[in-house]
């Protein structure tokens, strides 16, 4: 474990029981609000919510049918959490890079606001396409910032907040990701900092 994933870890773990009120909770509600309506599911589906925090999104996901629904986080209090409130979705800890599952397993994976937590994206990416069945949906929302703030980010303000990598996606860099890792691009939703990529796993 690099020092990277310790600082996500015990970010994290720390306000793990008050997520929601948190400034990155706040941050995030918009994106995921988008993400479950960017993805439709069907009855029979197998969902996994990779950095999926307390389970809210994921939980979100099983209202809209009758899916089989995962969620992993790298931090233990956040999948804690998860349990306590969602004993019917199965939470494991996990970073996302290696993801417990078959080949061809899984209909969507979603992953929303922690790609630039990761320590290797392009090897989350390479999970992704593993697990998904042929023809199955990747969801990837990140914030957008302009060049000048994402270098800013990238360089002075992730030092100081000190959970994960924290280096901020363009959006030409991001499709790159998606298509350079075996998926073609399905949709593609950018307004103000928040930016989706739907991505069909071919």
């Amino acid at each position: 474990m690099n020092k990277h994933e310790k600082n996500s870890i015990k970010k994290y773990d720390s306000i793990a029981q008050s997520y929601d009120n948190s400034p990155e909770g706040r941050f995030t509600a918009k994106f995921k609000a988008k993400v479950l309506e960017l993805c439709p599911v069907s009855d029979g589906d197998k969902v996994l919510d990779v950095g999926c925090g307390n389970g809210d999104l994921i939980n979100a996901f099983s209202q809209k049918g009758d899916i089989t629904a995962f969620g992993v986080d790298i931090s233990p209090n956040m999948i804690a959490e998860c349990r306590a409130r969602y004993s019917d979705i199965s939470f494991e800890v996990s970073s996302g890079e290696v993801l417990d599952f078959a080949d061809g397993s899984l209909d969507t994976v979603t992953i929303c606001c922690v790609l630039h937590h990761l320590h290797n994206a392009q090897n989350f990416v390479k999970e992704a396409h593993r697990v998904l069945k042929s023809g199955g949906i990747l969801i990837i929302a990140e914030p957008w910032f302009p060049w000048g703030l994402r270098h800013l980010t990238d360089w002075i303000f992730s030092p100081l907040v000190r959970a994960g990598d924290n280096k901020i996606f363009s959006h030409k860099r991001l499709k790159r990701l998606v298509t350079d890792g075996g998926f073609e691009i399905a949709d593609i939703y950018k307004k103000g900092v928040v930016q989706i990529v739907k991505a069909r796993k071919v």
